[in-house]
């Protein structure tokens, strides 16, 4: 009776474990979205999460949507995405967005957006052909000259000599507003060379690993590599907050602004720690905007501003208002009282005297810090997700 009712639990966590090993496998399955989008939409992008909040790429406005045919473009998202926003550029800083879009998780899905922004979703092919299949990629960034009028990269593995691009200069690199260049690459390659002017000038052979990179290039063509940002190459950071009592299991949402990248995955961010009398949690130092929810997020305080690189103390005294300092703020001491000093009485009774009329009081406001997002930040007022 025992052997039995061993090989039956045997049965049933070999069972449990290829469900999990097959809800792993699609979890991680990358499916296309197609879009068209109506002429002159420039440079059009993806942004994509799940129901639960969890976004499928880091930054807004996501991923770059390659050309197919016949004004379509395509992508990859994780099989887990169930809403996505098309996005661009409309000519110079006239950005242009569809609201969310459902789509069904797991399918390849193509999407028409309309002049009026609204999207039309099927998942039927709307063109004859394959979509190219998915080849995992990492971004380039690149830092290079004034001079230079256009940035290519060429990448390639060594020593077998495949080429990542079909002819020389490469990929173009698109300039962000930052100042960097950004391209992709697969990641199987291991060199590249950054080059502009129409590939009439360039760095020589780099070795790389293939992970998102930066590539900071000086005017005799020597350079910097590195794996790490260096604009947010800063500590990290702590922020502190206090919150009403009925805010149950606070938590953080971190990201910098303007660019949209996201300290944590998905909504609501990262449970903050009770130490004292404050909740506190250690977030990237290059962070600038913050926002401190509770009860699930279901209550949370505005998007509040913050500078990079400094602890910070946040006081919630409700939804609407919070005050932001870089100091612990003065603990409020409990007024107390004291007796009078006993003092005799005097031999005769003074005559009255008129008291002196005083309107005096003592105003204290406390000014709530909130930063508002521009562009790309046609997100949730959350910045759960974009939107």
């Amino acid at each position: 009776m025992k052997k039995a009712i061993a090989i039956l639990i045997s049965a049933m966590l070999l069972v449990s474990m290829l469900s999990l090993t097959a809800f792993a496998a699609e979890d991680s399955e990358m499916v296309p979205v197609v879009v068209s989008v109506p002429e002159g939409w420039e440079a059009p992008n993806l942004w994509a999460w799940g129901d639960d909040g969890t976004n499928a790429f880091a930054a807004w406005p996501g991923e770059a949507l390659e050309p197919l045919a016949e004004g379509w473009y395509y992508t990859y998202v994780p099989g887990f995405v169930q809403n996505v926003i098309v996005n661009a550029s409309q000519g110079t800083d006239n950005a242009v967005q569809t609201d969310a879009v459902a789509v069904e998780a797991g399918k390849e899905v193509w999407i028409t957006v309309a002049e009026d922004l609204t999207a039309t979703v099927s998942y039927e092919a709307q063109l004859r052909g394959e979509i190219p299949a998915y080849v995992e990629k990492f971004n380039v960034h690149a830092y290079v000259p004034l001079s230079w009028k256009t940035v290519n990269m060429w990448a390639w593995s060594a020593p077998d000599g495949t080429n990542a691009f079909d002819a020389w200069p490469g990929g173009s690199m698109t300039e962000g507003e930052d100042g960097w260049f950004t391209g992709k690459a697969p990641t199987w390659v291991n060199s590249l060379i950054i080059n502009g002017n129409e590939g009439t000038i360039q760095t020589e052979d780099i070795s790389i690993e293939g992970k998102e990179l930066w590539i900071t290039v000086y005017e005799d063509l020597s350079y910097d590599l590195s794996y790490e940002d260096p604009d947010k190459a800063v500590p990290n950071i702590t922020v502190r907050a206090q919150v009403p009592d009925d805010w149950a299991d606070p938590c953080c949402w971190a990201w910098s602004a303007p660019d949209g990248t996201n300290a944590f995955a998905s909504w609501p961010g990262e449970a903050l720690t009770r130490e004292g009398d404050w909740y506190t949690i250690e977030v990237p130092g290059w962070i600038n905007s913050v926002i401190i929810n509770g009860n699930g997020g279901t209550v949370q305080t505005s998007d509040l501003s913050v500078e990079a690189g400094k602890d910070v103390w946040v006081v919630v005294t409700d939804a609407e208002n919070a005050a932001v300092s870089y100091e612990e703020p003065a603990a409020q001491a409990a007024p107390t009282e004291t007796e009078p000093p006993e003092t005799e009485a005097p031999a005769t009774e003074p005559a009255p005297v008129e008291a002196e009329k005083s309107n005096t009081g003592l105003i204290v406001g406390i000014a709530a810090a909130v930063a508002v997002l521009g562009g790309g930040a046609a997100v949730l007022v959350s910045r759960k997700k974009k939107k």
